[in-house]
């Protein structure tokens, strides 16, 4: 039976952080990569999850529908998907659209898209509901949640950190994955101090 090969959010807590700046200039995106920590390249994720997760047909394209006009900025992950059984601590950052005229109508555009969440993973629990942050001098919603991801071997917990930042007319959704095996909760804290946003 294959192992749980999920790529779902990076660092550990005990990790320092590394010398090294991932940066990506034609985004406005910088901040600092964890030592040993691996850059995902183009696809690979998406083929991981179709390959190791189990999700019903309707689940499926309900997260595809949920995922419609992102661009990917950058997602890394700890241990090498193709010889780590279970769910592997992931980082992931995309820029979406921002089509709403306030703070205060994003923070609820957020916490709204939450519920299509609670509509595919039915154990869904806020672990600390969505609130006002700040990263990098911009105001943000933060939210930690969890629920339970089925893959080919089995079942496994996992904890998400999600950041909703507005710049301009986009914002940057940064989410933290860990498993209930991991906790990378310090290293996710000094990850998002060193995050510089355009």
């Amino acid at each position: 039976m294959k192992e749980i090969k999920l790529v779902l959010l990076l660092l550990v807590g005990n990790l320092c952080l590394a010398q090294n700046t991932y940066t990506n200039e034609t985004l406005g995106f910088s901040m600092e990569q964890p030592e040993n920590w691996i850059v995902a390249k183009n696809g690979e994720i998406e083929k991981n999850l179709k390959e190791h997760v189990k999700l019903e047909s309707e689940t499926l394209n309900k997260l595809i529908d949920q995922n419609k006009g992102t661009i990917p900025v950058v997602t890394f992950y700890k241990y090498p998907i193709e010889t780590t059984p279970g769910v592997i601590p992931t980082i992931k950052v995309n820029l979406r659209k921002n089509n709403t005229p306030s703070f205060e109508v994003f923070k609820t555009m957020i916490e709204e898209s939450f519920s299509g969440i609670k509509n595919v993973f039915p154990d869904f629990r806020y672990v600390t509901k969505p609130f006002q942050a700040q990263i990098g001098g911009f105001d943000c919603v933060k939210a930690v949640c969890t629920y339970t991801l089925k893959a080919n071997s089995g079942q496994e917990k996992v904890t998400i950190t999600v950041y909703a930042v507005p710049v301009n007319n986009q914002f940057y959704q940064i989410t933290f994955m860990d498993s209930e095996k991991e906790n990378n909760t310090a290293l996710y804290d000094q990850l998002v101090q060193t995050m510089v946003l355009k």
